[in-house]
């Protein structure tokens, strides 16, 4: 887990390893939502952006529904 969070970071492995043993140490609960708050951020903004795209695809369908049922009332 140590390793995937400094990935996640962008730091140094080494670095992470030692100040997160440290900061466990003294605190746990701490040291608990900092790390996965930058990881859920990163992970939370594609996921937005492609529910936006999904959104304007789902507006496109729905128009051209609309269409097919005006078609279909002449």
């Amino acid at each position: 887990y140590q390793e995937y969070y400094a990935c996640a970071m962008g730091e140094a492995s080494p670095k992470p390893k030692a100040s997160a043993r440290k900061k466990k140490g003294d605190s746990a609960s701490s040291t608990t939502p900092p790390t996965p708050t930058p990881t859920t951020t990163a992970e939370s903004a594609p996921q937005l952006t492609a529910s936006a795209k999904d959104g304007d695809e789902d507006n496109d369908e729905d128009d051209d529904d609309d269409d097919k049922e005006e078609e279909t009332a002449k």
